[in-house]
């Protein structure tokens, strides 16, 4: 176990692994074989690049190296991989990471569309109280109106990525925890009094988000 890293999934093929990515949207790291079933590794790096911020290949064989870094490939970790060299990885990625983001420095709206072609509205961030997906278009709730827009709730989340207090907590919504009220397990209370249910499938990164911002240990 690597501190600051939880595994999310494994893939005894890269098809796989681009079929459960597409669904999940982005993870911090994807490590790679390079001798695969179906798509090689060289050739999946090109696909998976969009769908995480690094790609680290882990491999028995040396002779990729410079073709790897090529594409653009992150890390190149040789096996048999010690648990020293896995972590100093990671702490070099993870460091890469914070560095670039202590450097961002995010707008404090969101321009969306408007009703019609050119018309566009800017909304504050710190009033939006949950963004919700309708099918081919959104509604933003904020604390004294709500719109709506033809995005689709993936461009939203990557337009927010620099945010720290939304989250995903479903295929359909995103919250601002910036009005949240009260968390008890996976349901959320918002100041207004909605509620919502954390899915499934996002209750792993919700149990991150979490741990990451209490103070001490955290939840277990």
């Amino acid at each position: 176990m690597t501190p600051g890293v939880i595994h999310e999934k494994s893939f005894d093929n890269a098809y796989d692994a681009l079929t459960y990515l597409y669904d999940q949207k982005h993870v911090d790291i994807v490590f790679l074989n390079i001798e695969m079933p179906q798509i090689s590794g060289i050739e999946a790096a090109k696909l998976l690049r969009p769908y995480c911020d690094f790609l680290v290949f882990v491999t028995g064989k040396v002779e990729y190296g410079a073709e790897s870094f090529e594409i653009g490939v992150d890390g190149y970790l040789l096996k048999p991989v010690s648990d020293v060299k896995f972590i100093q990885q990671v702490q070099r990625l993870l460091e890469t990471k914070s560095n670039e983001a202590s450097t961002k420095n995010p707008d404090n709206f969101l321009l969306v569309k408007g009703g019609s072609k050119h018309k566009y509205v800017s909304i504050p961030l710190d009033k939006i109280l949950y963004i919700k997906s309708m099918s081919n278009y959104i509604q933003v709730f904020l604390t004294d109106e709500e719109h709506i827009s033809y995005h689709t709730l993936k461009h939203i989340e990557e337009a927010i990525g620099d945010r720290t207090e939304f989250l995903r907590i479903n295929r359909s919504e995103i919250i601002s925890f910036n009005h949240v009220k009260q968390v008890d397990g996976y349901q959320i209370l918002m100041n207004n009094g909605k509620k919502f249910t954390v899915s499934r499938s996002y209750k792993d990164k919700f149990d991150e988000f979490l741990r990451g911002r209490l103070p001490g240990p955290g939840i277990r």
